[in-house]
């Protein structure tokens, strides 16, 4: 009985060490803790266990340290042969996983299509809001972007120069709905099919600059079964060329590509019917 006990006093040691050894240094601590098992003279069995309780924990330990660069080489493995349009349009419609362990490589991408003075996108009022479907416009969820700081520093000094992933995935839902028919733009921002902010108001799409112009004169809620909206304001300051716009640098049937008159640059994906009705956006 009191060998037992000790064999049970040392293995309790051995899982402290284990479980210390584990936060500290992940993977490369299993061979230690088997060595200082050993050593201690636990059974076999005791010594067996052990490893492979040890190799259980850095399983599901090891992701957390080693996932961030493991992915994004995977990823740049992917994205290595594709152009620059080509990488943005795949990292747009990829799953949210793929997009983030991809977040720099459609950062220093954008910033080179955003340096080359490129052909105007062409048919840019049937692409951005064609009506085609009878189902009022076109609708757009703003994917990625990328803020005027890292911009202009990533142009003006290369993409080395900013750190981090240089922009970001869109957190929450936000789709915008252009309508060719009615010249009318919605921006709206929905939770969870519950809650929903819509902005709207007119637009004005000059095809030959590929400039789209709006602003917007309403704003409405909806919260659950509750709704109300109210008109907004008119701002004379805000007419002509001095509406907030955006200058398209591409767009056809599944992405398209911006720079708002922030300064910033962004990437929305077109989406469909069923996408509104499964995230309740717009029905």
């Amino acid at each position: 009985r009191e060998e037992r006990q000790r064999e049970r006093e040392r293995e309790r040691e051995v899982k402290r060490m284990h479980r210390s050894c584990g936060r500290l240094s992940g993977v490369s601590s299993s061979a230690g803790v088997c060595a200082a098992a050993a050593r201690r003279g636990l059974p076999a069995s005791r010594r067996r266990g052990g490893l492979a309780q040890q190799q259980h924990n850095a399983s599901v330990l090891a992701p957390r340290r080693v996932r961030p660069r493991a992915s994004t080489e995977g990823s740049s493995s992917v994205l290595d042969n594709l152009d620059n349009l080509a990488l943005v349009k795949k990292v747009a419609l990829s799953g949210k996983v793929f997009q983030q362990i991809s977040a720099r490589e459609m950062f220093e991408a954008l910033i080179a299509i955003n340096q080359i003075k490129s052909k105007k996108p062409e048919n840019l009022s049937k692409v951005l809001a064609g009506n085609e479907a009878g189902e009022g416009g076109s609708y757009w969820k703003l994917v990625y972007t990328v803020g005027k700081k890292n911009l202009n520093e990533a142009t003006s000094k290369g993409t080395g120069s900013v750190g981090g992933n240089g922009g970001n995935f869109f957190p929450v839902t936000a789709v915008q709905n252009w309508n060719e028919e009615t010249n009318r733009i919605q921006n709206g921002i929905f939770i969870l099919g519950v809650f929903s902010l819509i902005f709207s108001g007119d637009f004005e799409l000059v095809d030959k600059s590929a400039i789209l112009y709006f602003d917007f004169d309403r704003l409405d809620i909806s919260l659950g079964p509750l709704s109300f909206g109210f008109d907004l304001p008119a701002n004379e300051e805000r007419v002509g060329k001095k509406r907030p716009f955006f200058i398209w640098l591409h767009a056809d049937e599944d992405i398209a590509i911006g720079r708002g008159r922030g300064g910033g640059i962004a990437v929305w994906k077109k989406v469909d019917k069923s996408y509104r009705e499964d995230e309740g956006v717009y029905v």
